[in-house]
């Protein structure tokens, strides 16, 4: 999102997590267009029919959940930039129609896969890990969806053991798993009963068509935020399978709602379309 340097500036000097919105890139510019004028339409239409809240509450959801899903999907596949705009009109399109407002699980999703992917070229500094090991924790109970904790768990020993690698994070590997046995002690539900031999084909499905993006995927062109090298594509596909397991984890967890309740399916979906569609190219 960033041009990519060497001496670092900004907020890349107090954290590893953030990416501001460079204006420089084209993408970034349309981004910074297009959701000023969703959140006024979320308005409209909120004035015109009482959908989230009002037209304010509307104004801010539709943003949020437009926002979040742009940039989860930039993290889940760097290369495919058109994606991004694709999963925003998704969510966008699902907070006014449905009413989705549950946009905590794309903030872990978009931590954890930053993290792995490391699109900015930065390994994590000791608070960035604590911060997002808290985020995480606080996201699973708030949610009740222990299997965030395992997956975050996995996430930070990819970080420990992919491409220079920070040793580190296989002690926040670790402290995932108590949080996690705590919650089961306190009656969590792990699997839905109300899934459908057709919720567990279309999970089935969606897993298939990573596989393949994960396999097909060349190596990637875009480079790292702040050094003049390119993503890892280990890492980079990781990162993908990474967010895949974070929104699969929710329908598992949460029941057949979950696959409207929050956006991160449609960043997913959004991916799966554009390779399809770059496949189509070739």
């Amino acid at each position: 999102m960033t041009e990519a340097r060497t001496n670092l500036t900004g907020a890349y000097r107090f954290t590893s997590l953030s990416r501001p919105i460079d204006p420089a890139y084209l993408t970034n510019r349309a981004l910074l267009i297009i959701l000023p004028f969703a959140g006024l339409l979320s308005a409209g239409l909120a004035s015109v029919q009482y959908i989230n809240g009002g037209p304010l509450s509307a104004a801010l959801s539709g943003v949020l959940s437009a926002f979040a899903a742009w940039a989860l999907t930039r993290e889940l596949a760097p290369d495919f930039s058109g994606a991004a705009f694709v999963a925003l009109a998704f969510a966008w399109t699902i907070n006014v129609a449905f009413g989705s407002r549950l946009v905590l699980l794309l903030f872990v999703a978009m931590l954890l896969v930053r993290m792995v992917n490391r699109s900015t070229g930065l390994p994590w500094r000791p608070l960035d890990t604590l911060g997002v090991l808290g985020f995480c924790a606080w996201a699973a109970i708030s949610t009740q969806q222990p299997l965030i904790l395992l997956i975050a768990s996995l996430a930070f020993a990819l970080d420990a053991a992919l491409g220079e690698p920070l040793r580190r994070h296989y002690l926040a590997a670790a402290a995932c798993l108590p949080v996690f046995i705590w919650m089961l002690l306190g009656n969590a539900n792990l699997v839905a009963g109300d899934l459908t031999a057709g919720d567990w084909s279309l999970l089935g499905a969606l897993a298939l068509g990573i596989v393949l993006f994960v396999k097909q995927n060349p190596e990637p062109v875009s480079y790292c935020d702040i050094r003049p090298e390119r993503l890892d594509r280990v890492r980079v596909n990781a990162g993908l399978i990474v967010g895949w397991l974070l929104a699969a984890q929710a329908v598992i967890t949460n029941g057949r709602s979950a696959w409207l309740e929050t956006p991160i399916w449609a960043c997913i979906i959004a991916v799966l379309l554009s390779f399809v569609a770059h496949q189509a190219k070739r």
